[in-house]
């Protein structure tokens, strides 16, 4: 008869998440956040880019990937149409898909973290761009890691993730803890 340890039976599957973000700033944010978080030991993610397009058309490319996810998560703007939400909601749901929306974009989310927590959800879009562009990263230097490990390091989004449960939420998946 074999003798199995706590440990080896504690052991288990690794949980895989896909990741979908609306577009290329949105997966670069999301595999900084992996870099950071990622316990590999628990958590495969696939994180891939929805190459922008509609909110509706974003779910549905996450539910087209076949492969064997525990969770699809979807991360994207929400600037868009109120029907297409609606629609985008309505197939999240259906397909067992987190939808995480960042009101009205991802910029507002990132202006909250470099903020404290203050909410940006009452802006328009373009006025986040243009704030976050002109005080914090440029246009030029939006996707450069570097740069980007200069603004968000690790200990301002461990402060920031108590305040601002969307991000910590997606450190959660990260984690494996979701």
């Amino acid at each position: 008869m074999a003798h199995y340890s706590k440990t080896n039976r504690k052991r288990g599957i690794k949980k895989t998440y896909l990741i979908v973000g609306e577009g290329s700033r949105e997966v670069f944010f999301l595999k900084y956040l992996q870099s950071l978080y990622l316990r590999k030991n628990l958590v495969h993610t696939e994180i891939l880019d929805g190459k922008g397009g509609t909110a509706d058309g974003i779910v549905d490319y996450a539910k087209r990937q076949i492969a064997d996810y525990h969770k699809k998560i979807v991360v994207l703007d929400g600037d868009k149409k109120k029907i297409e939400m609606s629609e985008a909601e309505q197939k999240a749901l259906d397909g067992r898909i987190d939808l995480i929306k960042n009101i009205p974009c991802l910029e507002s989310f990132l202006l909250s973290i470099l903020n404290n927590g203050k909410s940006f959800e009452d802006k328009k879009t373009g006025w986040c761009k243009q704030e976050f562009e002109s005080k914090y990263l440029d246009k030029n230097n939006r996707q450069v890691i570097r740069e980007f490990e200069k603004k968000f390091p690790k200990s301002l989004l461990n402060k920031q993730r108590k305040k601002i449960s969307k991000l910590n939420r997606l450190i959660f998946f990260f984690e494996g803890k979701y």
